[in-house]
């Protein structure tokens, strides 16, 4: 199979649009797949050699968001992306015909509308099938109902609109929707009226063969990476941390907070570091962006990976850092009710937390540093199994199943997962 990979959002290594790609890249090439990757015009010189990548895509609309911009500007891109789109992917396609499967990653509206017109105009006599992949949706998590609500703008209503209008391309088979979380599924699904189909995210596991030792034997490391940012909980880590130190002095763990910037709370608070655990000698603050080989290595000398992320976003949306932990037998604290929980629950070992209480989570904390060792068994024994589900071989067969006809729900725990 010869795959396109359309990622305008791979640029530079803020998000985790470079591991997600790499991996997409690495897992489709391992099973004997030809693989081209397109990217930002600005993509940074060695994601860009790593992968090959082509560098022809207009700026992503996901590295512009929050820049201040105003309302009519924003607007504008609803249209200006697109046509942007259109007219690089046009001239693209024409000249390069091959392609048996186009997938893009991290669609949103900006790149629907495009693609709308690609597939009826420039795809339409093409053997070529098209998946289009959300991971975000103009949509909130009620945390009362438990279900997806749309949050109520034009946009939202113009993107299930658009999907609406690919209803015969999606029944015929050539284009198929694809999500990573069965809320999320299951909210496409509802709002635009057309069948979406559950996908494993792709997840390597770190090269296990030259162990990391740690600092000392019996520490245990607890980690938390990526920028940290309210959604994810940060500021309930800091303070959840806080209390544990302050109870537990002479406790084994040792934490590694990542945090490269400071960030503003929904309620307008800036949340930066805490001068408190900047002096403590059992926390350490990274404040640099890991390449890949670095991150791959503190992922091997992590031992819990700290997840409180927030319910009304992650009810909604999945982690790829959750499955990072399945398919290394990690175990987790994750909030409870989350995407990550449900994850956790079906393929891997670890606690939960209550939403937003620094309390629930520094119990949490406590509770698996006193069972440390009979989580990390458990993770362990099941990290194969999840190894097996998040491949690229599950993805593929997902989507080479994704034909026309209606949907069976596959029996596969995901589907019970993550919500």
């Amino acid at each position: 199979m010869h795959w396109l990979i359309v990622e305008d959002a791979l640029r530079d290594r803020k998000g985790h649009w470079f591991e997600a790609d790499t991996t997409f890249y690495k897992g489709f090439r391992a099973l004997g797949d030809e693989v081209v990757v397109l990217a930002d015009a600005a993509v940074e010189a060695d994601i860009r050699d790593s992968l090959a990548a082509v560098p022809i895509l207009p700026p992503s609309i996901w590295h512009r968001a929050g820049d201040g911009s105003g309302r009519l500007t924003r607007y504008s891109r609803v249209l200006v992306h697109p046509w942007q789109t259109w007219r690089i992917m046009r001239r693209y396609l024409k000249a390069n015909p091959q392609f048996d499967a186009i997938f893009i990653p991290t669609a949103g509206l900006y790149h629907v509308l495009a693609w709308l017109c690609l597939i009826k105009g420039t795809l339409r006599n093409r053997p070529a099938r098209v998946l289009l992949f959300f991971t975000h949706l103009p949509a909130d998590w009620d945390v009362r109902s438990g279900k997806a609500v749309r949050d109520g703008s034009p946009t939202a209503w113009l993107l299930f609109r658009l999907l609406r209008l690919l209803g015969p391309e999606i029944k015929s088979g050539k284009v198929v929707l694809g999500t990573e979380i069965e809320s999320m599924r299951a909210a496409v699904e509802e709002f635009s009226g057309v069948p979406v189909t559950l996908f494993p995210q792709i997840v390597i596991p770190s090269d296990t063969s030259e162990s990391v030792p740690q600092t000392l034997p019996d520490d245990i490391e607890m980690a938390s990476y990526g920028p940290p940012r309210a959604e994810k909980g940060s500021d309930i880590l800091q303070e959840a941390i806080a209390i544990h130190r302050h109870r537990f002095p002479d406790s084994r763990i040792r934490f590694t907070l990542h945090w490269t910037q400071d960030f503003v709370t929904n309620d307008g608070r800036k949340v930066v570091k805490s001068p408190d655990l900047m002096r403590d000698s059992r926390v350490q603050y990274l404040t640099h962006y890991f390449d890949h080989d670095e991150y791959e290595d503190r992922i091997r000398r992590t031992q819990v990976l700290l997840l409180p992320y927030r319910l009304n976003i992650y009810g909604l949306r999945g982690s790829r850092v959750v499955i990072e932990a399945v398919v290394n037998g990690i175990p987790v604290i994750a909030t409870r009710g989350t995407a990550l929980a449900g994850v956790v629950e079906a393929h891997g070992a670890g606690l939960f937390c209550e939403d937003g209480d620094p309390e629930s989570l520094a119990v949490a904390i406590h509770e698996m540093g006193e069972r440390y060792e009979e989580f990390s068994r458990l993770a362990k024994a099941r990290a194969v199994s999840g190894a097996r589900e998040f491949s690229a071989e599950s993805f593929r067969r997902t989507f080479l199943e994704a034909g026309p006809g209606p949907r069976v729900a596959r029996p596969r725990a995901i589907a019970q997962q993550m919500g």
